[in-house]
């Protein structure tokens, strides 16, 4: 049996003004600016929203996670193409609430490598983190 490991990540943010936020992951990582869209009174749209961020983790960990089961399948990927669409709607007190997330990856293979791939396309999902941390309070749609 192995042992098992936690992993803690500290994300530092600083505000600017109005709704720019400066993020310091860390390390060599370099700093992002956020900010709110021009509809938001203040808002800039100088760095992504944190629904934009949210959106940009769903799809980078599903697409990372396909990219890895592929890589130990061996199976030769040409490209992969990634579209996230977020779904926002009022809740019942009025809030806005982010009702929904659609990925649609968009893998290109050689066809001899297609029974590899459909093993894939059944795990894959099993190696996202944050789809699987998220998927119990927001509904997930990923579409291949």
């Amino acid at each position: 049996m192995t042992e098992e490991k936690e992993f803690t990540y500290e994300i530092n943010m600083e505000k600017l003004e109005n709704y720019k936020f400066l993020v310091d992951f860390g390390g060599s990582i370099p700093s992002l600016l956020m900010d709110e869209t021009e509809d938001v009174p203040g808002g800039e749209e100088t760095g992504p929203t944190a629904s934009m961020l949210m959106g940009a983790a769903v799809g980078n960990c599903l697409s990372a996670s396909l990219v890895f089961c592929l890589s130990k399948k061996r199976v030769n990927l040409k490209n992969l193409k990634t579209k996230i669409t977020l779904k926002r709607k009022r809740n019942d007190k009025g809030y806005w609430n982010i009702s929904g997330i659609v990925v649609d990856l968009q893998p290109e293979i050689a066809e001899e490598d297609r029974e590899r791939f459909d093993k894939c396309v059944e795990i894959f999902r099993n190696y996202c983190i944050v789809s699987n941390s998220i998927e119990t309070g927001i509904p997930l749609t990923v579409n291949i």
